[in-house]
């Protein structure tokens, strides 16, 4: 504890946050809120950045909020809500035991990348945290790790992913952000089949599992509608990548869905800036300047305001069933209940955009 207070805050602004996490948990199975998703990464990414060993850590609003680029206030709000639910989530992962270690009478006999030698696949299931605790007057959450997700952490450097976190910050939902983390585990694969780009290939089943809804989404169709093709989506406007989606079937049954992965990540070139032309030119007509066309709205830099989402509720039905997409599974409360659930990320500058029709029913 007196070493966080000393020095509390490991990600500060203006510092480049590059996630490194094991490919046991890039891989593993479960389910979380985005705001649970990013402040486990955040976490795990701490301890193991550290090097301190041991399984507790602390993530003090502050770094939630500059990390995500969001309003304190909010920080403290999703750092509260998320200490209530965090205890009761858990996770499955595989790593490997390796046998010849195991014959040769070694104690660390698992590994998380599979062993070129003899091995057998184990699957751990688990609580992602032995205890939590969010101090409100000091704007913190303390987490205790569990001992199999401290065991992955600490082999961290055996199998991992690296990724820049910014990248993550803008994508709406839990599944667009590990489909994500899985395409920057695989975009450096070598392609197969003769394909020209590495490809994710899963059983229907395993991918279910693997976004935590293993029992929804009954239907293919709907797992694709709702899951698959919204995440892809998300991450091809980013640019970063452009993913295809295939299907394989046995006779008209979809057994398999397969991701492409076209990695268009390059070195940022430096602009040539055109002395002469002025950066706020003056729109003929209009009178309007460039900077003036792409200056967002208060709602968009800011997030909404508790007015405002009272105002979208006198627009309930409207609101709820353009957005349908986000609204969770059976789901059986009302309009107003349903924008209620949704106020947290409306009131996140990061989130709100994601929406449809905020502007056209504010403007009423």
């Amino acid at each position: 504890m007196s070493e966080f207070i000393a020095k509390p805050n490991f990600y500060v602004e203006g510092k480049e946050i590059v996630i490194s996490k094991s490919n046991a948990l890039i891989e593993g199975a479960y389910d979380l809120s985005p705001a649970e998703h990013d402040l486990l990464t955040l976490a795990v990414n701490k301890l193991h950045n550290q090097g301190t060993g041991g399984k507790q850590v602390f993530i003090s609003a502050q770094e939630f909020s500059t990390a995500n680029k969001i309003n304190s206030n909010y920080s403290y709000e999703v750092l509260k809500e998320t200490a209530q639910r965090l205890y009761d989530r858990k996770l499955s992962c595989t790593i490997y035991l390796d046998e010849l270690k195991q014959m040769a009478g070694e104690e660390d006999i698992y590994t998380i990348a599979r062993p070129k030698n003899s091995h057998k696949p184990t699957k751990l299931n688990f609580r992602w945290l032995q205890a939590v605790s969010y101090q409100e007057q000091s704007g913190f959450i303390y987490l205790m790790f569990s001992d199999p997700l401290a065991y992955l952490i600490s082999k961290t450097g055996e199998a991992y992913t690296k990724y820049d976190y910014a990248k993550t910050i803008d994508l709406n939902g839990f599944h667009t952000k590990r489909l994500y983390e899985l395409v920057n585990k695989w975009k450096g694969a070598s392609p197969t089949n003769g394909k020209q780009y590495p490809q994710i290939v899963m059983a229907l089943d395993e991918w279910k599992e693997f976004f935590g809804c293993a029992d929804k989404y009954p239907q293919t169709a709907e797992f694709k509608r709702r899951v698959l093709l919204p995440s892809i989506k998300q991450i091809n406007e980013q640019k970063d990548f452009i993913l295809t989606l295939e299907q394989e079937k046995v006779g008209r049954i979809i057994t398999h869905f397969v991701i492409s992965i076209q990695d268009n990540q390059k070195p940022k070139k430096k602009e040539f800036k055109d002395p002469f032309k002025d950066a706020v030119t003056v729109a003929t007509f209009t009178g309007t300047t460039d900077k003036d066309k792409i200056k967002p709205s208060a709602w968009q830099a800011k997030g909404l305001s508790d007015g405002q989402i009272n105002k979208l509720k006198v627009f309930g039905k409207e609101f709820c069933d353009a957005n349908s997409d986000k609204m969770p599974e059976n789901f059986k409360g009302s309009y107003n209940d349903l924008i209620d659930y949704w106020a947290l990320m409306l009131q996140n500058p990061n989130h709100v955009g994601g929406f449809k029709m905020t502007q056209e029913l504010l403007s009423r």
